[in-house]
Protein backbone atom coordinates (compact mmCIF):
# COMPACT_ATOMS: atom_id res chain seq x y z
CA UNK A 1 0.00 0.00 0.00
CA UNK A 2 2.47 2.33 1.11
CA UNK A 3 4.98 1.12 -2.28
CA UNK A 4 2.20 3.48 -4.07
CA UNK A 5 2.83 6.59 -2.29
CA UNK A 6 7.19 6.38 -3.56
CA UNK A 7 6.27 7.32 -7.31
CA UNK A 8 6.74 10.12 -8.20
CA UNK A 9 3.84 10.61 -11.02
CA UNK A 10 1.42 9.30 -8.37
CA UNK A 11 2.60 12.34 -6.02
CA UNK A 12 2.71 14.50 -8.77
CA UNK A 13 -0.77 13.79 -9.33
CA UNK A 14 -2.48 13.67 -6.40
CA UNK A 15 -0.50 17.39 -5.92
CA UNK A 16 -2.17 18.83 -8.46
CA UNK A 17 -5.17 17.40 -8.41
CA UNK A 18 -5.39 18.38 -4.38
CA UNK A 19 -4.27 21.77 -5.33
CA UNK A 20 -6.97 21.52 -7.89
CA UNK A 21 -9.69 20.51 -5.67
CA UNK A 22 -9.22 22.81 -3.06
CA UNK A 23 -8.55 25.79 -5.27
CA UNK A 24 -12.50 24.65 -6.98
CA UNK A 25 -13.39 24.50 -3.62
CA UNK A 26 -12.53 28.12 -2.85
CA UNK A 27 -14.55 29.60 -5.54
CA UNK A 28 -17.28 27.08 -5.46
CA UNK A 29 -19.86 29.16 -3.27
CA UNK A 30 -19.32 32.37 -5.05
CA UNK A 31 -19.87 30.79 -8.36
CA UNK A 32 -22.75 28.23 -7.87
CA UNK A 33 -24.89 30.15 -5.04
CA UNK A 34 -24.30 32.99 -7.52
CA UNK A 35 -25.96 30.90 -10.37
CA UNK A 36 -22.55 30.75 -12.24
CA UNK A 37 -22.27 26.75 -11.66
CA UNK A 38 -22.02 26.57 -15.59
CA UNK A 39 -19.47 28.57 -16.04
CA UNK A 40 -16.64 25.93 -15.19
CA UNK A 41 -18.42 23.92 -17.89
CA UNK A 42 -18.34 26.89 -20.30
CA UNK A 43 -15.01 27.68 -19.97
CA UNK A 44 -14.05 23.91 -20.22
CA UNK A 45 -14.89 23.88 -23.92
CA UNK A 46 -13.08 27.16 -24.71
CA UNK A 47 -9.81 25.58 -22.70
CA UNK A 48 -10.31 22.79 -25.38
CA UNK A 49 -9.95 25.53 -28.12
CA UNK A 50 -7.44 26.70 -26.47
CA UNK A 51 -5.32 23.30 -26.27
CA UNK A 52 -6.07 22.43 -29.83
CA UNK A 53 -4.59 25.79 -30.77
CA UNK A 54 -1.97 25.20 -28.31
CA UNK A 55 -0.96 21.79 -29.60
CA UNK A 56 -0.51 22.96 -33.53
CA UNK A 57 1.36 26.25 -32.66
CA UNK A 58 3.83 25.53 -29.84
CA UNK A 59 5.33 22.86 -28.01
CA UNK A 60 3.44 23.82 -24.49
CA UNK A 61 0.17 24.31 -25.33
CA UNK A 62 -0.67 26.38 -21.54
CA UNK A 63 1.27 29.19 -22.89
CA UNK A 64 -1.59 29.82 -25.94
CA UNK A 65 -4.21 28.26 -23.75
CA UNK A 66 -4.20 29.82 -20.65
CA UNK A 67 -4.51 33.66 -22.28
CA UNK A 68 -6.91 32.07 -24.02
CA UNK A 69 -9.28 31.21 -21.43
CA UNK A 70 -8.83 34.46 -19.68
CA UNK A 71 -9.48 36.31 -22.96
CA UNK A 72 -12.72 34.55 -23.28
CA UNK A 73 -13.82 35.03 -19.83
CA UNK A 74 -13.42 38.71 -19.96
CA UNK A 75 -15.40 39.09 -23.30
CA UNK A 76 -18.32 36.56 -21.55
CA UNK A 77 -18.16 39.01 -18.31
CA UNK A 78 -18.12 42.37 -20.59
CA UNK A 79 -21.05 41.11 -23.07
CA UNK A 80 -22.85 40.35 -20.05
CA UNK A 81 -22.83 43.85 -18.06
CA UNK A 82 -22.36 45.66 -20.66
CA UNK A 83 -24.44 44.66 -23.85
CA UNK A 84 -27.90 43.48 -22.58
CA UNK A 85 -26.73 39.78 -22.87
CA UNK A 86 -27.77 36.71 -20.13
CA UNK A 87 -24.73 35.98 -18.74
CA UNK A 88 -25.54 32.67 -19.23
CA UNK A 89 -26.25 33.15 -22.64
CA UNK A 90 -22.97 34.68 -23.33
CA UNK A 91 -21.19 31.93 -21.85
CA UNK A 92 -23.39 29.38 -23.81
CA UNK A 93 -22.76 31.71 -27.22
CA UNK A 94 -18.78 32.15 -26.97
CA UNK A 95 -18.66 28.36 -25.32
CA UNK A 96 -19.89 26.87 -28.08
CA UNK A 97 -18.44 28.88 -30.93
CA UNK A 98 -14.90 28.10 -28.97
CA UNK A 99 -15.66 25.00 -29.71
CA UNK A 100 -16.73 24.88 -32.75
CA UNK A 101 -13.47 26.56 -33.36
CA UNK A 102 -11.18 23.52 -31.87
CA UNK A 103 -13.45 20.69 -33.35
CA UNK A 104 -12.87 22.49 -37.15
CA UNK A 105 -8.87 22.31 -35.81
CA UNK A 106 -8.87 18.63 -34.61
CA UNK A 107 -10.73 17.85 -37.70
CA UNK A 108 -8.25 19.67 -40.13
CA UNK A 109 -5.08 18.37 -38.58
CA UNK A 110 -3.53 15.43 -38.09
CA UNK A 111 -2.32 13.30 -34.94
CA UNK A 112 -5.05 14.67 -32.48
CA UNK A 113 -6.18 11.24 -31.53
CA UNK A 114 -4.04 11.04 -28.19
CA UNK A 115 -4.37 14.73 -27.48
CA UNK A 116 -8.08 14.50 -27.70
CA UNK A 117 -8.74 11.77 -25.38
CA UNK A 118 -6.41 13.56 -23.35
CA UNK A 119 -8.28 17.19 -23.78
CA UNK A 120 -12.06 14.94 -22.79
CA UNK A 121 -10.74 12.57 -19.87
CA UNK A 122 -7.54 14.32 -18.39
CA UNK A 123 -4.46 12.43 -17.60
CA UNK A 124 -3.39 12.91 -13.87
CA UNK A 125 -0.25 10.39 -14.30
CA UNK A 126 1.65 12.90 -16.65
CA UNK A 127 1.64 16.11 -15.19
CA UNK A 128 4.54 17.75 -15.70
CA UNK A 129 6.77 20.17 -13.26
CA UNK A 130 5.27 23.41 -15.17
CA UNK A 131 1.61 22.07 -14.35
CA UNK A 132 2.39 21.59 -11.14
CA UNK A 133 4.00 25.44 -10.68
CA UNK A 134 1.29 27.26 -12.27
CA UNK A 135 -1.48 25.47 -10.32
CA UNK A 136 0.27 26.37 -7.40
CA UNK A 137 0.50 29.82 -8.53
CA UNK A 138 -2.96 29.96 -9.16
CA UNK A 139 -4.05 28.35 -5.86
CA UNK A 140 -2.05 31.18 -3.95
CA UNK A 141 -3.73 33.95 -6.01
CA UNK A 142 -7.38 32.05 -5.16
CA UNK A 143 -6.58 32.54 -1.54
CA UNK A 144 -5.06 35.34 -2.00
CA UNK A 145 -8.54 36.66 -3.50
CA UNK A 146 -11.09 35.22 -1.62
CA UNK A 147 -9.28 36.77 2.13
CA UNK A 148 -9.22 39.75 0.70
CA UNK A 149 -12.30 39.89 -0.91
CA UNK A 150 -14.47 37.78 1.16
CA UNK A 151 -16.86 39.97 2.77
CA UNK A 152 -17.62 41.77 -0.72
CA UNK A 153 -17.91 38.33 -2.05
CA UNK A 154 -19.66 36.92 0.63
CA UNK A 155 -22.32 40.27 -0.39
CA UNK A 156 -22.33 40.15 -4.35
CA UNK A 157 -23.41 36.80 -3.63
CA UNK A 158 -26.44 36.97 -1.76
CA UNK A 159 -27.37 40.83 -2.68
CA UNK A 160 -25.44 42.13 -6.08
CA UNK A 161 -27.85 45.06 -6.06
CA UNK A 162 -27.32 45.91 -2.40
CA UNK A 163 -23.26 45.22 -2.89
CA UNK A 164 -23.55 48.34 -6.05
CA UNK A 165 -25.21 50.52 -3.53
CA UNK A 166 -23.13 50.05 -0.87
CA UNK A 167 -20.53 51.06 -3.65
CA UNK A 168 -18.53 47.62 -3.58
CA UNK A 169 -16.41 47.49 -6.31
CA UNK A 170 -18.70 44.39 -8.58
CA UNK A 171 -17.26 44.95 -11.75
CA UNK A 172 -14.12 44.58 -10.60
CA UNK A 173 -14.35 41.84 -8.15
CA UNK A 174 -16.30 40.13 -10.93
CA UNK A 175 -13.86 40.26 -14.01
CA UNK A 176 -10.82 39.07 -11.35
CA UNK A 177 -13.31 36.07 -10.46
CA UNK A 178 -13.82 35.46 -13.99
CA UNK A 179 -10.04 35.55 -14.91
CA UNK A 180 -9.29 33.27 -11.64
CA UNK A 181 -11.92 30.98 -12.57
CA UNK A 182 -10.53 30.53 -16.38
CA UNK A 183 -6.82 30.03 -14.61
CA UNK A 184 -8.21 27.35 -12.67
CA UNK A 185 -10.30 25.55 -15.21
CA UNK A 186 -7.39 25.99 -17.90
CA UNK A 187 -5.51 23.75 -15.79
CA UNK A 188 -8.15 21.39 -14.48
CA UNK A 189 -9.20 20.81 -18.44
CA UNK A 190 -5.61 19.19 -18.94
CA UNK A 191 -5.48 17.29 -15.60
CA UNK A 192 -8.79 15.90 -15.08
CA UNK A 193 -10.25 16.85 -18.23
CA UNK A 194 -12.95 18.71 -20.39
CA UNK A 195 -15.69 16.20 -19.35
CA UNK A 196 -15.46 16.42 -15.32
CA UNK A 197 -13.90 19.16 -14.23
CA UNK A 198 -16.62 21.59 -13.96
CA UNK A 199 -17.75 19.11 -10.97
CA UNK A 200 -14.63 20.21 -9.23
CA UNK A 201 -16.42 23.70 -9.09
CA UNK A 202 -20.18 22.12 -8.23
CA UNK A 203 -19.60 19.02 -5.80
CA UNK A 204 -17.93 21.09 -2.90
CA UNK A 205 -20.90 23.23 -2.06
CA UNK A 206 -23.61 21.29 -2.80
CA UNK A 207 -21.71 18.86 -0.53
CA UNK A 208 -21.18 21.50 2.20
CA UNK A 209 -24.68 23.29 2.49
CA UNK A 210 -26.28 19.82 3.36
CA UNK A 211 -25.39 20.33 7.17
CA UNK A 212 -26.72 24.25 6.81
CA UNK A 213 -23.88 25.53 9.04
CA UNK A 214 -23.27 28.70 7.32
CA UNK A 215 -21.51 29.82 4.30
CA UNK A 216 -17.78 29.79 6.12
CA UNK A 217 -18.59 26.08 7.24
CA UNK A 218 -20.05 25.19 3.76
CA UNK A 219 -16.84 26.49 1.91
CA UNK A 220 -14.59 24.37 5.06
CA UNK A 221 -16.36 21.46 4.41
CA UNK A 222 -16.40 21.44 0.67
CA UNK A 223 -12.25 22.12 1.01
CA UNK A 224 -11.98 18.99 3.26
CA UNK A 225 -14.30 16.94 1.08
CA UNK A 226 -12.58 17.96 -1.79
CA UNK A 227 -9.29 16.47 -0.68
CA UNK A 228 -11.18 13.37 0.90
CA UNK A 229 -12.41 12.58 -2.79
CA UNK A 230 -9.04 12.92 -4.35
CA UNK A 231 -6.99 11.05 -2.18
CA UNK A 232 -9.63 8.46 -1.79
CA UNK A 233 -10.12 8.88 -5.80
CA UNK A 234 -6.53 8.56 -6.87
CA UNK A 235 -5.68 5.38 -4.99
CA UNK A 236 -8.89 3.72 -5.98
CA UNK A 237 -8.11 4.85 -10.07
CA UNK A 238 -4.32 2.92 -9.55
CA UNK A 239 -6.16 -0.04 -7.99
CA UNK A 240 -8.63 -0.75 -10.56
CA UNK A 241 -6.84 0.74 -13.14
CA UNK A 242 -9.36 3.38 -13.84
CA UNK A 243 -9.54 7.10 -14.96
CA UNK A 244 -7.98 9.02 -11.96
CA UNK A 245 -10.43 11.72 -13.05
CA UNK A 246 -13.53 9.47 -13.50
CA UNK A 247 -12.68 8.21 -9.96
CA UNK A 248 -12.25 11.30 -7.94
CA UNK A 249 -15.95 12.27 -9.31
CA UNK A 250 -17.51 9.17 -8.06
CA UNK A 251 -15.67 9.36 -4.67
CA UNK A 252 -17.28 12.96 -4.87
CA UNK A 253 -20.69 11.47 -5.67
CA UNK A 254 -20.38 9.29 -2.80
CA UNK A 255 -19.45 11.68 -0.28
CA UNK A 256 -22.58 13.74 -1.37
CA UNK A 257 -24.96 10.79 -1.00
CA UNK A 258 -23.16 9.53 2.25
CA UNK A 259 -23.61 13.32 3.92
CA UNK A 260 -27.37 13.69 2.47
CA UNK A 261 -27.89 10.72 4.69
CA UNK A 262 -26.40 12.08 7.75
CA UNK A 263 -28.06 15.71 7.92
CA UNK A 264 -31.14 13.62 8.96
CA UNK A 265 -28.96 12.67 12.37
CA UNK A 266 -27.39 15.77 12.35
CA UNK A 267 -29.78 18.77 13.84
CA UNK A 268 -28.17 22.25 12.43
CA UNK A 269 -29.76 25.39 12.10
CA UNK A 270 -31.00 27.30 8.50
CA UNK A 271 -28.18 28.52 6.09
CA UNK A 272 -26.44 31.62 7.25
CA UNK A 273 -23.46 33.41 6.65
Amino acid sequence: MFEFFSYSFVINAILIASIIAVSSALLSPFLVLNEQALIADGLAHVGFTGFALGIILINEPLFISIPFVVIVSVLIKYLANNKNINGDAALGLLSTISLAIGLIIVHKSDGFNRSIQTMLVGNLWTVSNLELILSFIILILIISFVSFYYKKLLLITFDYKYAKFLKVKTNLISYLLSILTALLITIGVKAIGTLLISSFVIFPVIIGMQFKKGFFHTLLLGVIASIIAVLIGIIFAHTVDIPAGSSIILVYTIILFVSMFLKKFIKGGSFRA
